[in-house]
């Protein structure tokens, strides 16, 4: 940092005189500052809030405790020559950052009021007293609800978004939970002076006794702040903010298994980012009391994904506070039942009729994939069905009526009931909770298909939640698609068996394995697996067009060079129940009851299966019932025989069961030889 002579703002009002006839009080001591408390006399009230009192707070603004101030007064680094301020880099710095800081307002910062000449050559600077301390003690406080962890990513980003979006955007530089504090409210505030950043600035030659750099953790720092003569960015600010929001979520620090500082420079060095899926997973084993489980909200969201994008190793890449901030604005509101579909996705409320359950075409149903946090520890997974039925969309006087499948969700209290008798939820979950549940899967089938556009993909048309036509009477809506007259594969190729030719077979198969490509490569926003591929998820149209539907269990990743590694960007909040057409990895042995995310290579396992299918019209070990099918499925058995299809088909199959998933052959391979036979 160059600087000339530095004088203080004349503005910058000095409280030594006024806080004379307070106590004081010491309540922190670290290698770069001293923090002092001071209150009014009579005040004996503990220094922070030990218990949640947010609730009360407005009733206690007149008690004493609440009218402090807290003083930080900076530590002399060792050996730095004080002879004249004007020559003392430090206290250049600091005065050039303070006279920068005073004066900005923003209710996610923590407010700098002004200095206290007292403390000698470095004056104490005068700050916000926040009655919560910092965020570190104020998560003890409280339940670790999803909720209030989605309100402190706000708070903290909209804090960066003010200091990166100045017309001379500024870095805080050393972002940590230690420097996020908590006022009476609850509100999550940063501070905007960090001792040991100003210090990390001071140029190389600087005659000191030990680097005060060295009171930066690398725990918190992005690779490029390692590099000498680096300077905090907003890019680098939000490296650190994707470390302070994961342990936010799971209470686990950068780097959890690295105790040396050493150890955590040289993983960085190495491009080993702070932490990932796996730290989740073995969550217990790293010392977390929380339980966060690789099916919660944050991870299911999106909200993961944009962690792990922080941590990208081009600062560019990173995603801003703007991005970070529009992300979170468009998540449900978890705290009330509300119902925010993509804004590209029409609203068909009233123009959808349903004659009821004399036209229920199918369902499906799944495990609600819950947050594990220490509350839900030793409850058994819930269960969500959903059904599909015939509809017609009326489009107006002079249009005609449009069939279409109108998907919501329903109990098994009876298949054929009125639908609007019906309650959407099973095993015992209560009505809040079913409703932002099942409003939450369907928002999930919405996002991904409105990234969709292929003819061998169902189409979306909208959404409807009106109560008196589709039989939600929670007002929990309805995802209206495409009706393919010609039904379910599952009918479609027996009810055509004798009449279809070779031709005819391959062609379904090229279908559904243009779809699979698709999905799996070509959609810009990132790779979508099915996740639930066999005969009851591809329809055929009139034209006898194959159509992949039912995405409820799809899962979306980033793309990236190894598909093994792929950052989640929207997985399922529901896990599928198993069937007879899945991979044999979908049933390791997972801790916690927790399905595994499915992968493309899982796809492609049941690709394998529904290609023999199309030929035989055979179920993939069709001599076994369902528990009998998994066991041999589990003992390594193909799911067909040698003779139920032709030679080169059963050669297509063979290639997608390989036992190692990366070994399977892609759909973009598969194509290419489909189009060779």
């Amino acid at each position: 940092m160059g600087l000339g002579r530095v004088d203080w703002q004349e503005n910058l009002e000095d409280y030594s005189g006024s806080l004379a006839q307070y106590t004081k009080e010491i309540i922190s001591s670290k290698n770069m500052a001293d923090i002092w408390i001071y209150r009014i006399q009579g005040d004996s009230a503990p220094n922070f809030l030990q218990v949640d009192e947010r609730g009360n707070f407005d009733l206690a603004k007149t008690e004493a405790r609440l009218r402090r101030i807290i003083v930080k007064v900076p530590r002399l680094p060792g050996g730095l020559s004080t002879t004249a301020p004007e020559e003392d880099r430090f206290q250049q710095i600091l005065r050039a950052v303070v006279n920068e800081r005073f004066g900005l307002q923003h209710e996610n910062l923590v407010d700098l009021i002004g200095l206290d000449r007292s403390y000698g050559v470095y004056p104490g600077i005068v700050l916000e007293y926040c009655p919560y301390g910092d965020l570190t003690h104020y998560k003890g406080l409280i339940l670790p609800y999803e909720k209030d962890s989605q309100r402190y990513l706000k708070e903290i980003g909209k804090g960066l978004q003010y200091l990166h979006g100045l017309n001379s955007a500024l870095a805080h530089g050393d972002l940590t939970p230690d420097n996020i504090f908590v006022d009476g409210q609850g509100t999550l505030k940063i501070s905007i002076i960090s001792f040991a950043r100003l210090a990390a600035s001071l140029p190389a030659n600087t005659q000191v006794a030990a680097r005060p750099d060295s009171s930066i953790s690398a725990r918190y720092s992005s690779p490029e702040l390692l590099m000498d003569n680096s300077t905090p960015t907003p890019e680098s600010d939000m490296w650190s903010f994707g470390c302070v929001a994961f342990w936010i979520y799971t209470n686990l620090p950068p780097y959890p298994r690295l105790k040396k500082e050493h150890q955590i420079v040289r993983a960085i060095e190495d491009g080993v980012v702070p932490n990932d899926i796996d730290s989740i997973r073995d969550i217990k084993d790293l010392g977390s009391h929380l339980r966060t489980g690789a099916n919660s909200p944050w991870i299911t969201n999106g909200t993961l994904s944009h962690i792990l994008r922080c941590w990208d190793s081009q600062p560019g890449a990173r995603p801003t506070a703007n991005d970070l901030l529009k992300h979170l604005d468009r998540l449900p509101n978890l705290s009330e039942i509300d119902w925010s579909p993509p804004s590209n996705v029409p609203d068909l409320t009233g123009s959808i009729q349903t004659l009821g359950g004399k036209n229920i075409l199918g369902w499906s149903a799944g495990a609600w994939r819950r947050m594990y946090t220490r509350r839900d520890q030793g409850r058994t997974p819930d269960t969500i069905k959903l059904w599909w039925w015939k509809g017609v969309h009326s489009r107006g006087f002079f249009r005609r009526n449009v069939d279409v499948i109108i998907k919501t969700a329903k109990s098994d209290r009876g298949e054929f009931e009125d639908p609007a008798q019906q309650v959407n939820t099973l095993n015992c979950f209560n009505k809040h909770q079913g409703v932002l549940s099942s409003s939450q899967v369907y928002r999930h089938e919405l996002i991904l298909l409105t990234q969709i556009k292929h003819t061998n993909v169902v189409s979306v048309l909208g959404f409807a939640t009106d109560p008196t036509h589709i039989g939600s009477h929670l007002k929990v809506p309805a995802l209206i698609t495409e009706y393919c007259s010609n039904g379910k594969l599952r009918a479609y190729c027996p009810a055509n068996h004798d009449t279809m030719s070779g031709k005819d077979r391959i062609k379904l198969i090229q279908g559904i394995v243009k779809a699979l490509k698709y999905i799996h490569n070509d959609i810009p926003e990132g790779s979508i697996v099915h996740g639930s591929l066999s005969m009851d998820s591809v329809v055929v149209d009139a034209d006898g067009v194959p159509k992949l539907t039912n995405f409820e269990f799809s899962c979306q990743y980033q793309h990236t060079d190894n598909p093994l590694r792929a950052p989640v960007l929207h997985a399922p909040p529901l896990a599928s129940h198993p069937t007879r057409w899945d991979a044999p990895e979908l049933f390791q042995d997972v801790s916690d009851s927790r399905a595994p995310f499915p992968t493309r290579y899982t796809d492609l396992w049941s690709l394998g299966s529904l290609i023999v299918f199309v030929f035989s019209c055979k179920l993939p070990y069709a001599q076994s019932e369902l528990p009998g099918a998994i066991a041999r499925l589990m003992r390594g058995e193909k799911p067909y025989a040698e003779n139920d299809c032709p030679r080169k088909i059963g050669d297509l199959a063979d290639s997608l069961w390989e036992e190692v998933p990366y070994q399977r052959s892609s759909a973009a391979k598969i194509l290419e030889r489909i189009d060779g036979l």
